[in-house]
């Protein structure tokens, strides 16, 4: 899961390109999307399908409009990764700030093929 905003420059720059990248590395993965306004302006389903259309992105997005997705989950901010297991636990939380959160992210996504 991806928790995410087209108002965070990391989530667009960063976060949608490396989402589509793992998607096409590994195309049974599931990668869910999940678009969140924290603060700030909030901004339309158009907008969000712009983006989402310029980086081509094939997997699901959902909305949470009131960030209550993003809550229940205990997300820390934009962009934010759940590594979901087959039986819906969630094995690992990787806040896209954090150092190496790219590599810590390919780093589960292989040790979880592998196992």
């Amino acid at each position: 899961i991806l928790f995410f905003s087209i108002g965070c420059p990391g989530c667009v720059g960063r976060a949608l390109p490396l989402a589509r990248q793992m998607q096409e590395a590994y195309p049974h993965l599931q990668i869910v999307g999940i678009h969140t306004t924290l603060e700030g302006p909030k901004y339309s389903l158009e907008q969000v399908k712009g983006i989402i259309s310029l980086h081509k992105i094939t997997f699901p997005i959902f909305i949470d409009k009131e960030s209550q997705t993003y809550q229940l989950f205990g997300a820390e901010g934009t962009p934010h990764w759940l590594w979901v297991s087959p039986e819906g636990v969630v094995e690992k939380s990787i806040f896209g700030s954090m150092g190496n959160a790219q590599q810590r992210l390919w780093n589960t996504l292989e040790e979880s093929l592998n196992s």
